[in-house]
């Protein structure tokens, strides 16, 4: 019987982890926004578009910077919060459906603010 338990409340727990909330976004970020990048010292780092695809709480992005350089990484979006991961880290707020701004840095060691408009 105590076998029995044990094995009862491991799958109890087991259901219970599965079911725990995911992310969820209150704004759909996917699409095309044109973004600013300052440095920590008020100078423009970058511009360009970053297009994000995938799911509305996680997916890819594509960035193309003024130079065409392309940078890809994934997003996740958890409420209005924003996060970025690949060459470069983006922390930042979704303010509403047409605006984002936030921090972020580079792993050359580049670090800044960033605001983005939906297009």
């Amino acid at each position: 019987m105590p076998t029995r338990f044990l094995l009862m409340t491991l799958l109890f727990a087991l259901l219970l982890a599965g079911c725990a909330s995911q992310p969820s976004a209150d704004f759909d970020i996917r699409g095309e926004w044109a973004y600013t990048m300052t440095t920590t010292g008020g100078n423009t780092y970058d511009t360009g578009t970053i297009t994000f695809s995938g799911e509305p709480a996680r997916g890819a992005y594509v960035e193309i910077n003024i130079y065409q350089v392309e940078y890809e990484g994934e997003f996740t979006v958890n409420g209005t919060t924003l996060k970025l991961t690949g060459d470069e880290t983006w922390d930042g707020t979704v303010t509403d459906a047409r605006t984002i701004s936030g921090t972020w840095s580079h792993t050359d060691g580049a670090s800044g603010t960033f605001t983005a408009t939906r297009q």
